[in-house]
C-alpha cells in the first residue's frame, strides 16, 4: 500500500506543476483535513500505508485543487481572525483584506452600538464584531439564501449572537445604526477575463457589479443617510482604483469620506460618515 509521505511529496509536487506555487504546503493541509492528521502526524508517522479509500479521498480532493478551486472551498474552511469559518461555493472566500477592516469597525462601534454587515456572504464580518463586541446589537443580510445559510452556521459554531435577513442591501432594514460595513462585489464586468483563473469557482454576483464596478456601492452609499445615526459610520471594502469614485459619490450627498490604505500601500477601504 502506499505510504503517507511518498503521496504527500508527490501531491505537492504535482500541485506546483499546475501552476500552485505554494503546492507543497497545500498538500499537507489536504492530508490533514482529509486523513484528520496534525502536521506533525505527516512527519511522525511518515511510513503509515493508505488504504485505498484513503487514498481516493485524499486523490479526489488533491484533483480538485489542481483545477484551480480555492482551497478554501477543497477543505471546507477557512481562518479569519480568530475565527474558523465554514465556506462553501455559495460564498465568496474572506480575505486577509477584509480582516484589516475588523479593529476600525471595533473602534468606531460605541459601547452597546448597533452594527450592521451589508452583504455578509460567510458572516466573517458580523461574527468577528459580535464575538469581539457581545454588548453590541449586530444584524447582517444579504441577497442569496444559501449565503446565509451559511452565515448562520458559522454563528451557531461560534455561539455569537447576530439577526440574520435576507434581502437586497439594506432593504427592508431601518437602522439606525453606528457602524454599517459592506464588502460588495466590485470588480467591473470590463476587467473580468484579466482576473485569477481561481475567481471563476467563486460566486459571479459576489465579485462583479456592472461595468465599472460600483454598482451595489453607489446604491448602498446613497442609503447611507437613512441607515446612519448621527454619528454613524459606513466602511466598505473596494478596488484599489476606486478611491476617487467612491469619495465623490459620498461628497456628492454631503458625506465626508476618506480613504484608507491596506498592509500594501493600497487604497482599499472608504470611511465615510456624517461629519
Amino acid at each position: 500500500m502506499p505510504q503517507l509521505l511518498d503521496l504527500v511529496k508527490r501531491s505537492g509536487a504535482w500541485l506546483v506543476e499546475k501552476g500552485i506555487s505554494n503546492g507543497q504546503r497545500e498538500a499537507e493541509w489536504i492530508f490533514m483535513e482529509a486523513l484528520q492528521l496534525s502536521r506533525l502526524d505527516l512527519y511522525t508517522r511518515f511510513d503509515m500505508p493508505l488504504e485505498p479509500a484513503e487514498v481516493n479521498r485524499v486523490r479526489a480532493l488533491v484533483a480538485r485543487r489542481g483545477k484551480r478551486e480555492p482551497l478554501a472551498y477543497v477543505l471546507g474552511h477557512q481562518p479569519f481572525c480568530n475565527l474558523t469559518l465554514t465556506v462553501t461555493a455559495a460564498v465568496l472566500v474572506p480575505r486577509p483584506e477584509t480582516e484589516a477592516l475588523i479593529p476600525w469597525l471595533i473602534a468606531d462601534l460605541p459601547n452597546g452600538g448597533a452594527f450592521l454587515d451589508v452583504g455578509t456572504g460567510s458572516g466573517a464580518i458580523a461574527i468577528a464584531i459580535s464575538q469581539a463586541r457581545p454588548d453590541a446589537r449586530v444584524e447582517a443580510t444579504d441577497a442569496y439564501a444559501d449565503a446565509v445559510a451559511v452565515a448562520r452556521v458559522n454563528a451557531e459554531r461560534h455561539a455569537v449572537s447576530v439577526g440574520f435577513h435576507i434581502g437586497h442591501l439594506a432593504r427592508g432594514l431601518s437602522g439606525p445604526y453606528d457602524v454599517v460595513a459592506a464588502n460588495l462585489p466590485y470588480i467591473g464586468t470590463s476587467e473580468q477575463a484579466d482576473c485569477d483563473p481561481e475567481l471563476a469557482h467563486e460566486p459571479a454576483h459576489a465579485l462583479y457589479c456592472g461595468a465599472d464596478g460600483l454598482g451595489l456601492i453607489r446604491e448602498l452609499i446613497a442609503d447611507a443617510p437613512r441607515l446612519l445615526a448621527p454619528t454613524g459610520v459606513l466602511w466598505l471594502e473596494h478596488g484599489f482604483r476606486q478611491g476617487p469614485a467612491i469619495i465623490a459619490l459620498a461628497e456628492a450627498i454631503g458625506l465626508r469620506c476618506t480613504v484608507v490604505a491596506d498592509a500594501a500601500g493600497l487604497d482599499r477601504h472608504a470611511r465615510i460618515s456624517r461629519v
